[in-house]
């Protein structure tokens, strides 16, 4: 086994077969910027390569899974856009490799999960959160697509008009309620949230290794050239519109709205 990769947003453990990625920016909500989605990347490709390692598990750092995209974060944007090439193309990737893997791939959403928290759920083969967790999709706010392949598994998970709910309305969802719609597997309570949720991972990780794997490969093998289409397709509609008008006027407000905001807390403490 490779020694497990020291990365600065990304804390990783291994345990029991059981590779654990902690995204690992609480100052910030664990929101997503270049360095951090590509140690995200870092981390799948590590687990993914090592042959000890049955199950891989995705989780946050402090009070929330993330915030979703870091649109202050200068890596993020750049000249003309509103989500930088790097980004996006790091993204793609990452979601290339998620489709891709035979291992078990577990979410644990410890927290709040607007934006890629909440699309990235469904490419997970098991999804815990805790009753704190909370999902929305900002996209059509911010003038820009949806991505993860949501724009197809929302629908087959959830019904077109649910998913519409979240990708078209903006609408907030409650752990529950996407328990009872099929994107999240269970939830747990918010007490020992993580433990259990390792409990459930360890116990997937002593079974039989090839029979884990041969049943995992046989759970996709109707949706994997789908999925990674949809990737593609998505990706290319969310470059385009990273650099409209509408999009980085749409930012604009939303960045302003959010200092307003920040703003009002910090005199309503004074």
């Amino acid at each position: 086994m490779s020694d497990i990769p020291h990365l600065s947003n990304l804390a990783i453990s291994l345990k029991n077969g059981v590779a654990v990625l902690k995204y690992n920016r609480p100052e910030v909500g664990n929101a997503l910027s270049v360095p951090m989605i590509e140690d995200i990347l870092s981390g799948f490709k590590w687990a993914q390569d090592q042959d000890e390692v049955r199950v891989i598990l995705q989780t946050g750092v402090g009070r929330f899974f993330t915030t979703g995209l870091d649109l202050k974060d200068k890596s993020v944007t750049g000249p003309g856009t509103v989500i930088s090439d790097a980004f996006l193309n790091t993204m793609r990737e990452l979601h290339k490799i998620m489709i891709n893997s035979n291992k078990v791939l577990v979410t644990a959403v410890n927290g709040p999960a607007p934006g890629w928290g909440t699309t990235s759920l469904a490419l997970a083969d098991l999804v815990y959160a805790s009753p704190n967790a909370v999902f929305f999709t900002p996209f059509v706010q911010l003038g820009i697509a949806a991505e993860a392949c949501s724009t197809v598994t929302f629908s087959k998970i959830m019904g077109h008009q649910k998913a519409a709910s979240l990708l078209l309305a903006g609408e907030r969802m409650t752990a529950t309620e996407l328990e009872n719609l099929g994107l999240v597997t269970k939830v747990l309570p918010k007490e020992c949230f993580l433990e259990n949720v390792l409990k459930i991972c360890y116990r997937i990780a002593s079974q039989p290794p090839e029979a884990l794997e041969l049943n995992k490969k046989l759970l996709m093998r109707n949706s994997r050239q789908e999925l990674l289409s949809a990737n593609e397709t998505e990706l290319k509609f969310l470059r385009e519109r990273a650099r409209s008008h509408e999009s980085r006027s749409a930012v604009n407000v939303f960045l302003l709205d959010q200092g307003r905001k920040k703003q009002e807390k910090t005199e309503a403490k004074l």
